[in-house]
């Protein structure tokens, strides 16, 4: 079983759209972000979000939840804090490209309605954001990367997120950014890793401490253009990827399934156009179905729900 349908008809205003972000709400309520704008790091560039009730089919009109005047937002993260509270993690640009940019967050107490004005997370220009938090028993892992220096890292908070602290850079030949982490049955953390340069392959790293270190990243054979990747696990235990199988272009989109061996044998392809279809963000929402959320030519969020069952009954070749 597989949907597919655009959260937004092209917004004139803000006719690119990239880098959405995914969560579901305690009533079962999906909120997405992205940034769009004129294009990527114009002044003009906001964060927008749309919202769907499970029981609607259809998103809500897309609205500004974080600008900033004659600044460049982007890499919207959103985080369901402990406290009940929906926390929103983005980047300002404060020059002329990502490398000046730098971390900011706000809060809502109605679930995303209404927004309190944004505040600085620290100053670190180049710091960024792109994958989801992990809440583990009490601390807040939240993947971070430095875009001066094409090294993962993480945010780590022990106070609910009152302080944060780095850990030490992820290092490859290439560089890497864009760290997916996910909680394996032992307790052991699995990162993904976007690479750097032209392209290549996803790295891998592992920590055996809630996030505090990580092992010197590896290579696997999973090919990867310089993109986002999402990594998540599901209910079951089993591994989702997201990702677009290729060293060079951003097409074709697909997603794979593996158990925790990490042998990717079943694939799905969600999108194979000569475009680019891009930086998905994955979630399991409480009735088991999978939902992504994905770039769609730079014009569009797009929005594919499916059932793992879907993924292994694949024919695909892989």
């Amino acid at each position: 079983m597989l949907t597919q349908a655009p959260v937004f008809e092209r917004l004139d205003d803000h006719p690119m759209a990239h880098c959405s972000t995914l969560v579901e709400l305690a009533d079962g309520t999906l909120v997405t972000a992205w940034f769009g704008g004129r294009y990527e790091t114009a002044p003009d560039v906001a964060i927008l979000s749309a919202r769907r009730h499970p029981s609607e089919e259809k998103w809500s009109t897309p609205r500004v939840i974080a600008e900033m005047p004659n600044r460049s937002l982007g890499q919207p993260v959103f985080l369901v804090h402990p406290s009940g509270e929906l926390w929103l993690f983005f980047d300002v640009i404060m020059d002329r490209d990502w490398t000046s940019a730098q971390p900011y967050w706000q809060r809502s107490t109605d679930n995303g309605l209404t927004w309190q004005p944004p505040r600085p997370l620290l100053n670190y220009p180049g710091l960024m954001f792109r994958s989801r938090p992990l809440l583990l028993p009490g601390r807040i892992l939240l993947p971070v990367y430095d875009e001066k220096t094409w090294q993962s890292r993480m945010l780590i908070s022990d106070d609910a997120g009152q302080t944060w602290r780095l850990t030490a850079p992820m290092s490859t030949p290439s560089g890497n950014i864009h760290p997916c982490p996910v909680v394996l049955s032992d307790g052991r953390l699995l990162a993904y890793l976007r690479t750097g340069g032209k392209g290549g392959v996803i790295w891998r790293a592992e920590s055996r401490d809630g996030g505090e270190t990580w092992s010197q990243p590896e290579p696997t054979q999973l090919p990867n253009p310089n993109s986002g990747i999402d990594l998540l696990r599901l209910k079951s235990g089993a591994l989702v990827l997201a990702y677009n199988p290729s060293d060079r272009l951003r097409t074709p989109l697909c997603v794979a399934l593996a158990d925790e061996s990490e042998m990717w044998q079943c694939r799905r392809t969600l999108e194979d156009a000569r475009a680019e279809f891009s930086y998905p963000t994955l979630v399991q929402t409480r009735d088991e179905q999978i939902q992504m959320v994905y770039t769609h030519k730079r014009e569009h969020i797009h929005c594919a729900r499916f059932t793992e069952q879907w993924l292994r009954d694949s024919k695909e070749a892989f």
